[in-house]
């Protein structure tokens, strides 16, 4: 074989490496948002209607796609309602771990705040599904709590154990409710909020608001009671 065909097919065959990688690329893209898609509605339906309430053609009709395309990505309905949570919830256990790690700076604790209203903003219909389950009292609320909730709260308590001596133990159930309804609750109860008070609580100006009082109430908190004590080392 000539030179000349040596090279040409040598350029033939990165074109096709480099089409293929394109093709691949946009197949991820796709179906990245097509998950998207089938995830933004379960969230929704769970959260009007439970797991039980919930059909998955239902859910594959309000994404968009077949029920065969759903179950591509998704065994069964169990399946899509663990994938709601783990997107939902996940990456505010992340949050609060990595700033339970970290020192009782107002910066820290702003860091927090900020993230996991953030995510909830993101992600309202989560909250509501959650509540939704806790009122029904059902099957599904005893798993929720020991892979999703209980950690939340478990790490929360041992910070206040380390970083707030000044505060008595048996308070401890109170300070976690308190924190759980400021963060989950106001998304869970926000067309509530919204009739009460007129304005949307979804806002971006009221989330601000909501941030800045989880702030001040974590601040006086964990900063006040590190002030009181000796340093603690995560």
């Amino acid at each position: 074989m000539s030179s000349t065909l040596v090279a040409q097919s040598g350029r033939q065959n990165q074109r096709s490496r480099r089409i293929s990688s394109t093709r691949a690329a946009a197949l991820a893209e796709r179906a990245a948002f097509t998950d998207g898609q089938i995830l933004d509605a379960a969230e929704l339906l769970f959260a009007r209607h439970g797991l039980r309430g919930t059909r998955v053609r239902e859910i594959a009709a309000e994404a968009g796609v077949n029920e065969a395309t759903l179950y591509n990505y998704y065994k069964n309905k169990q399946a899509l309602y663990e994938a709601v949570l783990e997107r939902g919830i996940q990456p505010i256990i992340e949050t609060v771990r990595r700033t339970s790690a970290g020192a009782n700076s107002p910066e820290n604790i702003r860091a927090a705040a900020q993230q996991i209203i953030t995510q909830l903003q993101r992600r309202p219909h989560v909250s509501r599904l959650i509540y939704l389950e806790a009122i029904a009292d059902g099957e599904h609320l005893e798993p929720l709590i020991q892979r999703w909730l209980q950690p939340f709260a478990e790490t929360i308590t041992r910070q206040l154990s380390k970083r707030a001596p000044h505060l008595s133990q048996q308070d401890y159930p109170q300070i976690v409710e308190l924190f759980w309804h400021l963060s989950f609750g106001h998304f869970a109860i926000a067309p509530l909020l919204q009739k009460t008070f007129g304005d949307d609580p979804l806002a971006d100006h009221w989330v601000e608001r909501q941030i800045a009082f989880i702030e001040t109430l974590i601040g006086s908190l964990f900063v006040q009671g590190m002030n009181d004590a000796a340093p603690v080392t995560p």
